[in-house]
């Protein structure tokens, strides 16, 4: 296994530059600030160096798979500007009927911060026909929203290890980020609290995933279990009866495909008592995000964890995500950084963000 450094203005633009040579399949390492050296000496901001391993013989492979993904990511990305441009110009043509210039200008600050613009309509409106909005200055109407909104997003729900063992499944599509996300939980279990964690792997169509979590148990001294099926799960677990916290990482599944997901179906069956998160890209453009949420609508009790918050421009996500679900938000990530960057979600930064015009524009 190969060792390389990425080094960008920001995480950003060092991931990109990873994933278009390495392809999606290389494990992250280690992410961390250099000093930028500038002329005579002086420095300058500080840049983002990501160390990431991979398989030598698949570089040539990945790159021409990583440049193919990164054009089409740019291409979708424009079709979703369009769209939304295009909605935005549908919404000015038929107006918003009983809205005021005031809720009408918060309609288009939230758009423009990410929320899909039906969304914003839809909730927009049941505030209206709930609160008399008459002779209301703006700020008090922005007040009135953020108040509503900060409502419908509830109250964050991490996960909390009380007297009875926790068995935790962290479920969702490829690349969304489940094993870095499952160690930066687990490392702050075991940095900040006094518990026994065990952690288990079913994601075994990837060799490089169950290496990047092998890499991770050994920096934390966790005991680390592979399960190649449900019957491997079980043992597994009986071999951890004695761990107050279980963290399980499982497959990439796409959300298009059915047997895999029935697949996961009969994993999570298999196990009475469990708590489930399932994990969302931050990035992902707002018809793919119901698709996948559709497809996972076989499990009744999930709580949210919102990925790649740092390569998403907004925050408008968050609600849309919260409104096609309707269940709990828990964590967001912010990079690929064990164990810092990940975070309860932080309700109050949300609705600022979702209500703060972009005096950039």
């Amino acid at each position: 296994m190969k060792i390389k450094k990425y080094i960008g203005q920001t995480a950003h633009e060092a991931m990109s530059k990873l994933k278009m040579e390495l392809g999606p399949d290389a494990v992250v390492l280690n992410t961390k600030t250099i000093k930028n050296r500038g002329l005579f000496g002086f420095f300058k901001k500080p840049l983002v160096e990501i160390t990431a391993a991979f398989e030598e013989k698949d570089l040539l492979h990945n790159n021409s798979r990583a440049d193919y993904e990164s054009k089409l990511k740019s291409i979708n990305k424009e079709l979703v500007e369009l769209k939304n441009l295009m909605l935005n110009i549908s919404n000015d043509k038929e107006g918003n009927g009983s809205f005021s210039p005031e809720l009408d200008k918060i309609h288009r600050i939230m758009v423009e911060n990410g929320v899909n613009p039906n969304i914003s309509l839809d909730i927009l409106k049941d505030i209206g026909e709930k609160v008399d909005l008459k002779q209301k200055d703006m700020d008090t109407i922005r007040k009135i929203v953020m108040f509503n909104l900060s409502e419908k997003l509830g109250k964050p729900e991490p996960l909390v290890v009380e007297n009875e063992q926790k068995i935790v499944f962290f479920i969702g599509s490829t690349g969304v980020g489940k094993t870095t996300t499952l160690a930066k939980i687990a490392a702050n279990f075991v940095l900040n609290k006094e518990y026994k964690v065990g952690l288990i792997t079913l994601d075994t169509y990837r060799i490089a995933a169950v290496e990047q979590l092998k890499i991770y148990s050994e920096i934390l001294q966790l005991p680390l279990k592979i399960a190649y099926n449900k019957d491997d799960l079980t043992k597994s677990l009986l071999e951890f009866k004695d761990k107050d916290i279980v963290l399980i990482d499982t497959a990439g599944r796409s959300h298009n495909d059915k047997y895999q997901l029935e697949e996961l179906k009969e994993i999570l069956e298999s196990v009475e008592e469990k708590e489930i998160y399932l994990l969302l890209d931050a990035t992902v453009d707002f018809n793919i995000l119901g698709s996948i949420v559709k497809n996972y609508s076989f499990i009744d009790d999930y709580k949210l964890i919102v990925t790649k918050v740092d390569e998403a421009k907004n925050f408008g996500n968050m609600i849309n995500i919260k409104y096609i679900t309707n269940k709990e938000l828990s964590y967001y990530t912010v990079g690929q950084n064990v164990p810092d960057d990940i975070q309860t979600i932080d309700i109050q930064e949300i609705v600022e963000n979702l209500c703060r015009e972009n005096l950039n524009d």
